[in-house]
């Protein structure tokens, strides 16, 4: 039997003839633990979107006319008050999509007793935390927050992240490594007496003492990438130290461009092949991306960092094609 860890498979299918409704079932065979819960909900949401696919495309009316096609996910394990949240984003975004099916939780019976919406056990550590820099993919950035990209298909994040406006169109995150893997700090997690400005110190304190950043000259001469494991290369923008030693060492100011949030490249500004060559490679990565793994992608925006100044600023004349 499939499980929700199988993509692209409905694990058990009931047709409810009482109810008039044509059950798709999810089995949720992992604990929502505080150290596993965000690659739990990632992993779920995927097989939730494969099955909203199903249902989008009309296979679910072909398979069962008529009937009201439900998403049902039994899980093993009891839900934490963090699992209840992301169902009810789960089921926020379904609404506001065409309402085309039901999304229900539950558990087995006999697998019982259960406790939902009981505490994560979460442990703030200022010493943890870890910057992420998201473009905000709103149509007016200077009043709305979109973290998600076009070409994304996720439910909408939570309206309590922890946020801070970056260069007006990007938007500061803060995430806790939790040891198997990292959770996004919300306003309601934070102790008291931590504010955003103590976050923020903190967690670039923290990123430049755990990360190293490496600078890799890629195959077309001329050309560089940051490099640092496919965590936080993004985040390498907000390093201003980073990008005032590259320009000492090409002795010019820089362009550079993110196509994906694990590819940031650059080049000398002063040459224009070379920051050719520099745009229509990041297109390339852009477009290979879009269609092969759009949760990857990051930003079209080209950036242009001036020596005179030590800044860093979006190149309003120059942009990635999708």
């Amino acid at each position: 039997m499939s499980t929700f860890r199988d993509r692209n498979v409905i694990d058990i299918t009931v047709a409810d003839t009482d109810k008039n409704r044509f059950l798709l079932i999810i089995i949720d065979d992992m604990e929502w633990s505080s150290l596993d819960r965000q690659l739990h909900a990632q992993m779920l949401n995927e097989k939730i979107m494969d099955y909203y696919g199903y249902i989008a495309s009309g296979q679910a009316e072909k398979a069962k006319p008529g009937m009201r096609p439900v998403i049902q996910i039994l899980a093993q394990y009891s839900f934490s008050q963090y699992a209840l949240d992301f169902f009810g984003r789960v089921t926020d975004f379904v609404k506001s999509n065409g309402d085309l099916c039901d999304v229900e939780w539950t558990h087995d019976e006999e697998m019982g007793p259960y406790d939902d919406g009981f505490s994560d056990d979460f442990v703030f550590d200022l010493n943890m935390v870890f910057p992420r820099l998201k473009k905000n993919w709103a149509k007016d950035p200077l009043n709305e927050v979109s973290l998600l990209s076009p070409h994304s298909s996720s439910p909408n994040w939570p309206p309590n992240l922890v946020m801070m406006r970056i260069m007006e169109k990007y938007i500061g995150l803060f995430m806790q490594d939790m040891g198997k893997g990292f959770t996004y700090l919300t306003y309601n997690m934070l102790p008291e007496g931590i504010t955003v400005e103590k976050l923020q110190e903190a967690a670039f304190q923290n990123l430049t003492r755990d990360i190293k950043f490496q600078i890799c000259e890629m195959k077309i001469p001329g050309l560089y990438g940051v490099a640092c494991g496919g965590d936080f290369e993004a985040e390498s923008l907000c390093i201003w130290g980073i990008w005032k030693e590259q320009a000492a060492r090409l002795n010019d100011d820089l362009v550079i461009c993110a196509p994906t949030k694990d590819m940031i490249i650059f080049t000398k500004a002063s040459d224009k092949k070379l920051v050719k060559k520099l745009i229509k490679k990041a297109e390339e990565i852009f477009a290979v991306n879009r269609k092969t793994s759009p949760f990857l992608l990051y930003s079209q925006d080209v950036f242009r960092f001036t020596r005179s100044d030590a800044t860093l600023r979006i190149d309003p004349k120059m942009w990635i094609r999708p």
